[in-house]
This record gives structure tokens, sequence and C-alpha cells, in this order.
């Protein structure tokens, strides 16, 4: 993919303030004696993607570093994550979103910004109207394990136009 078709080559400044502002969440959780992580992902496609089968898996495909993986998969691990949380804004046809699950009885959180461009989530944003669960794939790059987390309620993760926050 050339970086001209990247979804963010000409959004590069709302990315990095979403990506500042997911660390300043974390570092927040951390003042509050929590233990926070917030891995920046490599890359973000909602799923189905153009060309999948009806039956694939509905939702956010996210890459990781592989060091950043291994450290998810430790917290993943040991902590049951039971809270969640989602931040967004709408830029230019793009979604951003920082994403923040908390394990509350280990006092864990783990703060993911995300993006998708609203054109690219057609399918996946169907299939969740129609009633499909929604999830995020979190996996590394060797794309040998993968984690996963449910979206009970999906509607934060819309654009505004689906949620009358337009």
């Amino acid at each position: 993919m050339d970086v001209e078709e990247h979804p963010l080559a000409d959004d590069d400044d709302a990315w990095t303030t979403v990506i500042e502002e997911c660390r300043a969440t974390a570092e927040e959780y951390r003042e509050r004696g929590w233990t926070a992580f917030a891995p920046i992902p490599g890359d973000v496609v909602p799923l189905p993607a153009p060309g999948d089968s009806a039956d694939e898996k509905v939702g956010l495909d996210v890459l990781l570093s592989g060091e950043e993986f291994d450290r998810l998969a430790e917290l993943v691990e040991t902590d049951e994550f039971d809270e969640f949380e989602a931040f967004r804004a709408h830029e230019n046809g793009i979604v951003y979103l920082t994403l923040v699950f908390r394990a509350t009885a280990s006092q864990t959180a783990l703060c993911l910004p995300l993006y998708y461009r609203v054109v690219e989530a057609d399918r996946m944003l169907d299939r969740v109207r129609a009633g499909d669960a929604m999830t995020t794939y979190v996996h590394p790059l060797s794309g040998d394990e993968r984690l996963e987390f449910d979206h009970e309620d999906p509607t934060p993760l819309f654009p505004p136009q689906d949620t009358g926050d337009a």
C-alpha cells in the first residue's frame, strides 16, 4: 500500500493527537495507582474487509508490534477486563477512537488508539447494525496469535451520524 493510500496519509495531525490523548489517559490511570498500557497499532482494518466472505469476523483488526503484543498478552493472561469505555472523534471521513478496557479487580487499564475510514467500514457497520457482535481483534505481525475484545455495546465505536451525535 502506498503512503498516499494509507487512511491516515492526509490526517497525520489528528492521529498524533489521538495517540497523545491515549497516552495521557494511560498516564492518568498510572497516577491513580493503576497499571496502564497504551500500545500504538501499526494498522487497523475494519472486518469484514472488501472481498471477505460473509461468514468472516466482524470488528476491527489491529496490528501491534511483537513486543507490544507480548506485553498485552501478559496482561490479558493475568487480568480479567470487565469494563469498557470509548472516546470518539470524526474528521475527514475517519473515525478516531481511544478504547479503554479495564480490569477493575487488578486496577489494570489497556488504552488503545484506533481509527477506521467510514467508507471502508460499510460491511462491518451493516453487519453490526443487523445484530452481529463486534470485536476488536489484536495480533502481532507474525499473525500466529490473536487476542479478542468483545463490545457488548458497539454504539460508541460507530460514526457520529449513526449515534445521533453528528
